[in-house]
């Protein structure tokens, strides 16, 4: 058992991580873009499909029909193996008509109908507000299940969560009046929620499968032998009809639930990720899936029948398994709130667009109401969720809810044959529509929701025995006399009520002309991979003022918006279609920007209402349409072409500019492909050469260091050779002594041994310091960086004297021509590894065998500039060696010890430590000669070094 204050903490720090995760996502940067734009968030944030009802409920289910429960997994797999043809069309419809919803896209689809687009929201209302009663009801036997107080605990702690739900739904999903603009924060919320819930399954499943028992097998072996009917109640296969029923009704649902469609279809932010989504989504549920037959399984075997749907929490509560009690608790709090957030934000964009914005608009045309919009969509979320809340209060523990999710996900499924025929049926009306939805809906509330309402013991359930009027055939459950499973019942007579009448007043009804242009617009639309047609107007006259155009569209956006957001609409509608506001238009163009105008207004009050105000407007004024009318007649006759034809050819050229669009991108994003990979080869270059550089300073530092250790040796060993040759005088003096036959001659010898020892050794030793101090100079220069003051001539034999070793080896003579006075105050570490590597490449590179050549260094003072000049009369270089001396890894002996770092390590020294620079001057034959120019007073902040005189 769990503490409530426990519980509560984990709850209040969950939401914090969220909501902490939701804000990075919002921030803008180059990562969250990223991260919220992958295709595994989009698959994540579709797994809210996976409500409570799935993650407790589908172990309950199980319980009583193992087969039947995987339709809830199998239907959606399935509709993902068909999907991407009819997303391409949906997703294409939704960017056209800056669709917000399932509603808005219906509408958008029949002749934006305020009508159809108001029962679609009804519809939608009434089929998921008990399935969000639903979802706490999950919570809160789940804390129940969890704190097991013996009383329920929802009174205080379900409106504490229905108001966490409320504000981030409104703080992450409501913050901006356009739907249509993405919710990165909220998306990439939902996909850490899909995370959480499969990893609480997925555990649970393991303890369950391994840790209590051996193996799933085991588990449903003793189930056959200690609980045979329980095993057989398992097994038992549903009947065809039933088992088609549900596959349908979870395939759909998947689809079209608003939640679900708002994050498929609303929030994609790339149609590509539908076609990997086709395998990962299967994947995902089947993971879902794997282990609630076994869990309900064990629950049955280890807790009994009693409660079945908090099994997933009650067996590793009975195990003391806090943690992983805890975690489960969590993984079903995320199903739950992940679909109270976005089914209470997308049934407020319906509420508000479809319901109290047609009413305002028909009615109070000037309220103003329609500035706060916004506002109204917040106080919506807060009533839909309260309703479900409500909803649950009353009939928490009602058959009517226990039934609820299929029969919510029945009433989704009237939008089924809408959505299909809209596709893909050209001459469905509006009317065939509407009478369709209608007539389902209504079939749905006979058949499934009315019976549910008796059964719940809120009506008289005389008729579901003996019929309305005493007509046995009309019984609710058994409509015509049949026995069909009551859910297969429903969804039977309503799917057969909804697509006959649809079909029927679609092909005997009368289809207005504007309605057939806008389905042929609409068609043409899909046809064009979502680009309008345009033809060509030059004949038409440029005699339209555009400036009380724009007056009356700043006034169409101004009913919803601030007047500097109503502006900026405006400037959007123009640069959309490519006008100027001082320019003169003609009619197509004024119609071009009636269609911008309705397509930025549908995003926020929807395609209905946008395009009924936009008309209401005047925009486009009746003599305007006429003249556009008799100029597409005149162009019609002059090309000789019909309007079907017309189109065929439009539709042609858009093919084809769109084919070249692609190969455009396509091309474009191989050349980033490109750019990026050879940038991250420079990149490692870089590091490899600095890397490189580096070992050869330390190479060079450690050969030093050898050389100081034995040039050091010759003076420290004249010391030891004469201190043990005094030692063994003074032996003797002390012999003759102690014997008696010290002579005054012999002493007088020994003082003059003494005298000479001590001269030698005082000699060596001055030597040895002197060594010491000029070696640890140089050798603390090169391995630090700082600046110090020094006199040149100096350094510059501190710095000959520490290559001693390896110069007196060689025949080769240096000599330095410098002022002794010069002082300078800059990097002498620098200027040193300079020095040395152009002394150690003349060495390898400049003499022939048997040369002996000569290398001088000179240095002068020019305007507070040193000039330093290096020169050997070496072999000299080529017009080859000349051009690449400086580069990396140059060198004329590659395989004789040359690194090709020489050059390229003292170019980098003169340039960037030293802030200075150099230059050769060469030729074959002639010798090499450096001549390095560089500030004397090196001041501190490199960004500005003092100005330097690069003249020669």
């Amino acid at each position: 058992m769990i503490s409530p204050i426990t519980l509560i903490l984990v709850i209040i720090g969950y939401i914090g991580v969220l909501f902490l995760i939701a804000q990075w996502a919002e921030s803008g940067s180059i990562r969250a873009q990223k991260v919220t734009n992958s295709v595994s968030v989009y698959v994540l944030s579709i797994a809210i499909y996976c409500t409570s009802w799935t993650f407790f409920g589908s172990v309950g289910i199980a319980t009583t029909s193992g087969v039947l429960m995987l339709t809830i997994y199998l239907g959606p797999s399935l509709v993902m193996l068909v999907l991407w043809p009819l997303m391409q069309r949906i997703l294409l419809v939704k960017q056209v008509y800056h669709v917000t919803s399932i509603a808005d896209f219906l509408s958008a689809r029949f002749n934006r109908s305020i009508t159809l687009a108001a029962l679609a929201s009804v519809v939608a209302m009434v089929g998921v507000v008990p399935y969000l009663a639903l979802q706490l009801k999950a919570i809160n036997g789940a804390i129940d299940t969890v704190i097991d107080s013996g009383e329920p605990v929802y009174q205080a702690l379900t409106w504490f969560i229905w108001a966490g739900v409320a504000l981030f739904a409104i703080v992450f999903g409501i913050r901006h009046l356009d739907p249509t603009e993405r919710h990165p924060g909220m998306m990439l919320a939902l996909a850490i929620e899909g995370s959480v819930k499969l990893i609480a399954m997925l555990a649970v499943g393991l303890f369950v499968s391994f840790y209590l028992f051996d193996s799933p097998l085991a588990i449903l072996t003793q189930l056959q032998q200690q609980l045979p009917e329980m095993a057989q109640t398992m097994a038992q296969k549903p009947a065809l009809m039933t088992w088609c029923s549900y596959l349908l009704l979870a395939g759909s649902a998947f689809l079209l639930l608003p939640r679900q469609f708002h994050v498929m279809v609303v929030e994609n932010a790339n149609a590509k990720h539908v076609i990997k989504a086709q395998w990962m989504l299967p994947l995902y549920l089947f993971l879902m899936t794997v282990f609630v037959t076994p869990i309900a399984a064990a629950g049955l075997l280890l807790l009994g029948p009693q409660n079945p749907d908090m099994f997933m929490l009650a067996l590793p509560m009975a195990s003391g398994q806090s943690l992983l009690t805890l975690l489960v608790f969590i993984g079903g709090f995320s199903a739950s709130m992940a679909m109270l957030m976005v089914s209470g934000m997308t049934l407020s964009t319906m509420f508000s667009n479809h319901i109290a914005l047609p009413f305002l608009q028909r009615y109070f045309p000037n309220s103003i109401f329609k500035r706060y919009l916004l506002q109204s969509r917040w106080l919506a979320v807060f009533l839909i969720l309260g309703a479900g809340q409500v909803f649950y209060l009353l009939f928490g523990d009602s058959y009517m809810l226990v039934n609820m999710g299929m029969l919510s996900f029945c009433a989704i499924l009237q939008f089924m044959p809408l959505v299909i025929c809209g596709l893909y049926w050209p001459t469905v009306t509006t009317k065939g529509a509407i009478a369709g939805l209608a007539a389902g809906f209504s079939v749905w509330g006979y058949c499934l929701l009315l019976p549910s309402l008796m059964n719940s013991g809120w009506l008289a359930a005389d008729i579901l025995t003996a019929g309305p009027w005493g007509i046995d055939w009309l019984r609710p459950e058994h409509l015509f006399g049949s026995q069909m499973q009551h859910i297969s019942h429903g969804t039977f007579w309503s799917l057969i009520a909804n697509i006959s009448t649809l079909i029927m007043v679609s092909l005997f009804s009368q289809t207005p002309a504007e309605e057939q242009r806008y389905s042929a617009e609409f068609i043409d639309v899909m046809a064009d991979k979502g680009e309008d047609n345009e033809a060509l107007f030059e004949l038409l006259p440029q005699d339209i003022d555009l400036a009380p155009k724009l007056t009356i569209i700043a006034d169409i956006f101004g009913q919803y918006l601030r007047d500097d957001l109503a502006k900026l609409k405006v400037d959007m509608c123009l640069l959309e279609v490519g006008l100027s506001v001082e320019d003169p238009v003609n009619v197509q163009e004024l119609a071009n920007l009636e269609r911008a105008t309705e397509r930025l207004l549908s995003g926020i009050t929807g395609a209905s209402v946008a395009h009924m105000v936009v008309t209401q407007s005047n925009l486009y004024s009746k003599s305007e349409k006429q003249v556009l009318a008799r100029y597409y007649r005149q162009l019609l006759t002059q090309l000789k072409i019909s309007p079907a034809q017309l189109r065929q050819q439009l539709n042609y050229a858009k093919e084809k500019e769109q084919l070249a669009k692609q190969y455009s991108d396509k091309m474009e994003a191989l050349v980033a492909q490109r750019t990026e990979e050879w940038q991250a080869a420079m990149d490692k270059l870089k590091r490899t050469q600095n890397q490189l550089v580096e070992h050869e300073k330390q190479a060079s530092l450690g050969k030093m260091v050898a050389g100081i250790a034995h040039e050091i040796n010759t003076p420290i060993g004249v010391c030891v050779t004469a201190a043990s040759h005094m030692n063994d005088q003074v032996n003797e003096l002390k012999r003759l002594f102690l014997a008696g036959e010290l002579d005054e001659q012999e002493f007088v010898q020994f003082i003059d041994t003494c005298i000479e020892a001590m001269d030698i050794i005082l000699k060596n030793n001055a030597r040895a310091s002197n060594l010491i101090q000029s070696f640890k100079r140089v050798a603390v220069d090169q391995s630090s960086e700082q600046q110090r003051q020094f006199l040149l001539k100096e350094y510059l034999q501190e710095v000959i004297l520490s290559l001693r070793p390896t110069l007196k080896q060689l025949p080769h003579h240096i000599t330095i021509d410098c002022d002794p006075s010069l002082m300078c105050h800059t990097y002498p570490g620098a200027l040193s590894q300079v020095i040395t590597n152009l002394i150690m490449n003349s060495i390898l590179h400049g003499f022939e065998a048997e040369q002996i050549g000569t290398m001088t260094i000179q240095a002068q003072l020019r305007d507070e500039t040193v000039e330093l000049i290096y020169a050997d009369d070496g072999i000299g270089l080529d017009e080859e060696g000349v051009k690449n001396l400086f580069d990396p890894f140059y060198t004329t002996k590659r395989n004789e010890g040359g690194s090709g770092l020489g050059a390229h390590l003292v170019y980098n020294l003169v340039s960037q430590k030293l802030q200075g620079k150099v230059d050769i001057k060469t030729a074959p034959n002639e010798g090499l000669v450096y001549h390095i120019l560089f500030p004397r007073l090196l001041v501190q902040d490199h960004s500005k070094p003092p100005p330097i005189n690069f003249d020669i």
